[in-house]
C-alpha cells in the first residue's frame, strides 16, 4: 500500500520510454519527431523528480512510523512500570 504510489510512477516512467523509442522509430518528419522527444523528455525528467521525491518520502514515512511505535512502546513500559 505504501509502495502502490511509487510502483505506478515508474509504470508511467516506463510508458515514456516507449513513447520516446516509438517516436525515434516511427517514420514521422524529423522535426517533428524531435519536437515530440523533447516534450517526452521534459515528461520523463519532471516524472523523475517526482520519484526521486516519493522515495524521499517513502523514508520519511518510514521513520515516522518507527518514531510512532518507539514512543508507544515507551508509553505501554512506562504504564506497566507504574502498575507494578
Amino acid at each position: 500500500m505504501i509502495y502502490r504510489k511509487l510502483k505506478k510512477l515508474e509504470g508511467h516512467k516506463r510508458d515514456l520510454q516507449s513513447l520516446i523509442i516509438a517516436a525515434y522509430q516511427s517514420g514521422a518528419d524529423p522535426d517533428v519527431v524531435m519536437i515530440r522527444v523533447s516534450d517526452l523528455t521534459y515528461d520523463l525528467y519532471e516524472l523523475e523528480k517526482k520519484i526521486e521525491l516519493e522515495k524521499n518520502m517513502l523514508k520519511f514515512k518510514e521513520l515516522l512510523a518507527l518514531f510512532f511505535g518507539f514512543c508507544l512502546v515507551l508509553i505501554i513500559v512506562a504504564l506497566f512500570k507504574n502498575l507494578l
